[in-house]
């Protein structure tokens, strides 16, 4: 019982030197602007809640994020 969601974007991409740290506090593009604690948080939330995140990234094709979380029980 898990439900997962799934988002894409058709941007820029993360380039793969990137993509095993893009979840860490602090971690950012240094070309854009931004302080790195998106996606930190997101994983935060996710993880409290029982739950998995992941990005896949094709540099210059976009990127994949996906997050799972267990499904409620049925009452």
């Amino acid at each position: 019982g898990m439900v997962t969601c799934v988002v894409h974007d058709n941007g820029a991409g993360i380039p793969l030197e990137m993509l095993a740290t893009v979840f860490d506090k602090s971690a950012t593009d240094p070309e854009k602007t931004g302080t790195g604690l998106g996606l930190a948080i997101v994983k935060q939330i996710v993880e409290a809640h029982g739950g998995t995140v992941s990005a896949e990234s094709v540099h210059g094709a976009g990127a994949t994020f996906t997050f799972s979380l267990p499904s409620k029980e049925d009452s």
